[in-house]
C-alpha cells in the first residue's frame, strides 16, 4: 500500500489566530492521507497543538487497520471472506465486517437494489480491481447478477449459492470510515473540523466563526457547480462518474454499476447528497447516481433524505427543493426543482 502523510502544523502551513477571550491561539491544522484510494484531507481548529498531533496519528492509524479489514481485493478480512465464501459456499463473517454488512443489507432494500455491493466480482470483471478487464466474464456474470438477498447471515456464518456473489463495500466504506473518523473528533473535544475524502465530506462548527465554504465538482471539467457554506455537522457525499473510467471504443466505462442490468450506469454524471448521517449520504448519492433521473423522489423518500442534487449526462441538473435554497448554482445549464 501507498501512503502519503502530510502535517501541516508549524509555518506556511498553520494559521493561528488569537480569538477574543481566549488565552490560547486556535490554529487551523491538516493532516493528508491516501486511503480507500483517494486522498483523505483532515482539517481541524485546535488551541493545543500537541493534542491535535495526537489525534491525527491515531486517525491515521486507524484507517490503515480498517484498510487492512475492508480492502475489496488486495489482502484484507473482506478479500479473505470472499474468498471463503466462494471456494465453500459459507464463510465466518468477521467482526471487522459484521456492522458493515448489516447497513448493506438495509440500504440494499431501501434503495430497491440499486445499492448493491455484491457485485464486486462483477466490478472487478470490468478491471476496477487490478486494471485487467475480463469481457467474457462480464458477460457470463451479468446473466446472474447477484444481490445482498443471495447472501445469508445467522449468527456469525454466512452462506451464498450464487458463485457471482462478491461483496465489495466500496460504496459505503468510505460514508462509514470518516463517520468513525468525525465520532472519534467529537469524542476528543474538536467542534471545528472538515474530514475530505476525495470530495466527500464530514464538517463540524466553523472556520474561526465563518461558515466552511465546499465546492460541487463539475464532472465535465476541473472547477465546481455549485458551492454551499455549512456550519454545525453535516456529511456531503457526491458520486460520479469521472472518477474511476477508461473508455472501450467510444462508450464510457466507470465503476458505478447499474445492478438492473450489470452495465455502467447511464444518465447521470455525478448525484450529492446533503444529510446528517455520512453512510446514509454515501448510500443515497451512489443509488442517485445509477437512477436520479427516474427515481429522485421515491429514493429521497425511502432514504429520509431532503437535499440532493443530481447532474445529467446533457448538462442538466435535477435539485430538491430544499437544496436549492441552500446552494448557490454557479453553471449556467437548465434547472429542474424537485418537490
Amino acid at each position: 500500500m501507498h501512503r502519503a502523510t502530510t502535517y501541516c502544523l508549524i509555518g506556511l502551513c498553520a494559521i493561528a489566530t488569537l480569538l477574543a477571550g481566549c488565552e490560547r491561539h486556535q490554529h487551523l491544522v491538516q493532516q493528508h492521507l491516501l486511503e480507500f484510494g483517494t486522498i483523505i484531507e483532515i482539517t481541524m481548529i485546535s488551541g493545543d497543538l500537541v493534542q491535535a498531533e495526537g489525534l491525527l496519528q491515531e486517525i491515521e492509524q486507524r484507517l490503515s487497520q480498517q484498510r487492512d479489514q475492508w480492502h475489496a481485493w488486495e489482502d484484507s478480512d473482506l478479500s479473505r471472506f470472499n474468498r471463503q465464501l466462494q471456494q465453500h459456499s459459507t464463510a465466518e463473517v468477521p467482526q471487522s465486517l459484521s456492522r458493515l454488512l448489516e447497513l448493506s443489507a438495509r440500504y440494499h432494500d431501501a434503495t430497491g437494489g440499486l445499492f448493491n455491493p455484491a457485485m464486486g466480482k462483477l466490478i472487478g470483471a470490468y478491471g476496477f480491481h487490478d486494471g485487467s478487464a475480463d469481457a467474457q466474464s462480464v458477460a457470463e456474470i451479468r446473466l446472474d447478477i447477484p444481490d445482498m438477498h443471495d447472501l445469508t447471515i445467522e449468527g456469525n456464518t454466512a452462506t451464498s449459492a450464487n458463485p457471482n456473489l462478491q461483496i465489495d463495500l466500496g460504496g459505503i466504506a468510505k460514508g462509514y470510515a470518516i463517520g468513525l473518523i468525525s465520532d472519534f473528533l467529537d469524542v476528543n473535544g474538536i467542534r471545528d473540523y472538515v474530514i475530505n475524502a476525495g470530495g466527500d465530506l464530514v464538517v463540524a462548527g466553523t472556520r474561526f466563526g465563518h461558515p466552511w465554504r465546499i465546492g460541487i465538482q463539475n464532472p465535465f471539467a476541473p472547477g465546481v457547480v455549485a458551492s454551499i457554506e455549512l456550519e454545525g455537522k453535516h456529511s456531503l457525499f457526491t458520486s460520479g462518474n469521472y472518477a474511476r473510467r477508461y473508455y472501450l471504443g467510444s462508450d464510457l466505462q466507470h465503476h458505478i454499476i447499474d445492478p438492473r442490468n450489470g452495465r455502467p450506469a447511464r444518465g447521470q454524471s455525478s448525484a450529492t447528497v446533503l444529510g446528517g448521517d455520512p453512510v446514509r449520504a454515501d448510500v443515497a448519492a451512489t443509488a442517485l447516481m445509477i437512477d436520479g433521473a427516474g427515481q429522485s423522489r421515491e429514493l429521497s423518500h425511502s432514504l429520509e433524505i431532503e437535499d440532493f442534487l443530481v447532474i445529467s449526462e446533457s448538462r442538466e441538473i435535477l435539485i430538491s427543493r430544499s437544496f436549492a435554497q441552500k446552494v448557490d448554482i454557479l453553471s449556467r445549464w437548465p434547472v429542474t426543482i424537485i418537490d
